[in-house]
């Protein structure tokens, strides 16, 4: 009995000891952050300090450090769902929450340069654009813009995700919302989550049914592109919109 007793007494202290440690190492990254900002602090303790406001009672460095091991760089972890990040990140729900708000937040940033009426040049005008949206996203997302008869930007819409290497995309779906919107113009674009921005034969025959569809309909389609985080791929520099 004054065994366990006199184990107890040498717990407490002790487990107090280690919470003062990292709330101690806490409150000094959010004053060096306050004071230098995110130049002042490593990849893993900028990360330690985000996640430090979804998780406030538990040392959050282990959670940084698992992420970067996984993920490799920030861009994929903020393109991961909330169930990559719980099952591969392993955050807890709230925190894998908070992390795909900040992504999805992070890809509102150019949507401000793209809103309705845009006038859009060419397709490299908006390769850019849709690299950031789509381009590093672990699942193949295919997107459509949307456009007038004077290539003023009418919407670009997110029409269907799929899985790593495929997307169930539906012509006349595509066709069903351009002629909602009155356009008369179509870019699409999907990316490539494996890397390769060479168009499979599944995309060169979607890209002849849309095509064949939409000049039976008086719209234009104007390019096809492939994203990747590395470029893009278009279809109609290579000759494939015939």
């Amino acid at each position: 009995m004054v065994e366990m007793e006199l184990q107890n007494t040498l717990e407490i202290p002790l487990c107090q000891e280690k919470a003062a440690d990292y709330l101690g190492h806490r409150r000094r990254l959010k004053e060096k952050y306050a004071a230098l900002g995110a130049k002042a602090l490593r990849d893993y303790e900028l990360l330690e300090l985000l996640l430090s406001f979804s998780i406030p009672h538990r040392d959050t460095k282990p959670y940084a450090k698992k992420l970067l091991s996984v993920f490799r760089n920030v861009r994929r972890m903020l393109d991961a769902d909330i169930t990559t990040l719980q099952t591969l990140g392993e955050l807890p729900p709230q925190s894998a929450i908070h992390f795909k708000a900040i992504g999805d937040l992070y890809r509102l940033i150019p949507q401000e340069d793209f809103k309705r009426g845009r006038v859009i040049t060419s397709p490299d005008d908006v390769a850019a654009f849709l690299k950031e949206q789509i381009g590093s996203r672990p699942r193949e997302v295919f997107m459509t813009l949307f456009l007038d008869h004077r290539n003023h930007l009418l919407a670009f819409e997110r029409l269907q995700e799929g899985t790593v290497d495929h997307t169930a995309v539906y012509p006349r779906e595509i066709l069903k919302r351009a002629l909602e919107l009155h356009a008369t113009g179509l870019i699409l674009a999907h990316n490539h989550p494996a890397g390769s921005l060479e168009p499979s034969e599944g995309d060169k025959q979607l890209t002849r049914q849309i095509l064949t569809a939409s000049r039976a309909m008086g719209i234009t389609v104007h390019d096809h592109l492939i994203l990747t985080t590395e470029g893009h791929f278009s279809f109609r520099q290579a000759g494939l919109l015939v």
